[in-house]
């Protein structure tokens, strides 16, 4: 049973760092699937948010530090549209005002995890910046992704697959709901309203 828990941490650990470079890998799942094992008693909640919140951190650095070293080359080739040029521009003015909270809070935002990860490397953000950032953001995510696993593990008792289940549809819910609130705000923004 050690050995089987042991695997599931390092499989939650690699998916983790994987979904930082490749966002396709579907590591949220693990991690909620780990919070539903740890509600069962079959993992220790506190090495489920261990290897989540280090690989979080491996993995967004690995990135950032992949888009501050070489990325401006491939990123120069991909970018030749002037829109996306902008783009990039705005990002990298954001970060110099709010970078602290846009690359914590960028770890809650489907493909914003990458996203600001890749931008803000390609920015030269500092590192010393970087760092405690994505601390924070991969202790609340991770907390929030795990608290969703526990959450359907208590619900689901003895059942991980429907606990895991719960837990991503609730992900998917918050993530839905939040999605389309920005997307209100920012129509009403472009409309002239407040």
């Amino acid at each position: 049973m050690e050995a089987m828990a042991g695997w599931a941490y390092l499989v939650i650990f690699v998916l983790l760092v994987v979904d930082c470079l490749i966002p396709a890998v579907p590591a949220e799942t693990s991690v909620i699937a780990g919070g539903a094992l740890a509600a069962s008693g079959h993992l220790h909640v506190a090495v489920v948010l261990l290897a989540s919140v280090a690989a979080v951190i491996v993995g967004d650095l690995l990135t950032h530090e992949a888009a501050r070293r070489g990325g401006r080359w491939l990123l120069d080739r991909w970018l030749r549209d002037e829109r996306y040029h902008r783009a990039v521009g705005w990002v990298a003015r954001l970060l110099e005002r709010r970078g602290g909270a846009i690359v914590a809070a960028g770890r809650f935002v489907p493909l914003g995890r990458t996203t600001v990860a890749l931008v803000s490397g390609y920015a030269r953000f500092p590192r010393r910046r970087f760092l405690p950032a994505i601390a924070i953001g991969a202790l609340l995510w991770s907390g929030y992704t795990i608290g969703l696993g526990y959450l359907g593990g208590n619900v689901f008792t003895g059942n991980p697959l429907a606990a895991a289940g719960l837990g991503v549809a609730l992900s998917l819910l918050v993530t839905g709901v939040t999605t389309a609130a920005q997307r209100m705000r920012l129509r009403a923004r472009k409309a002239g309203h407040p």
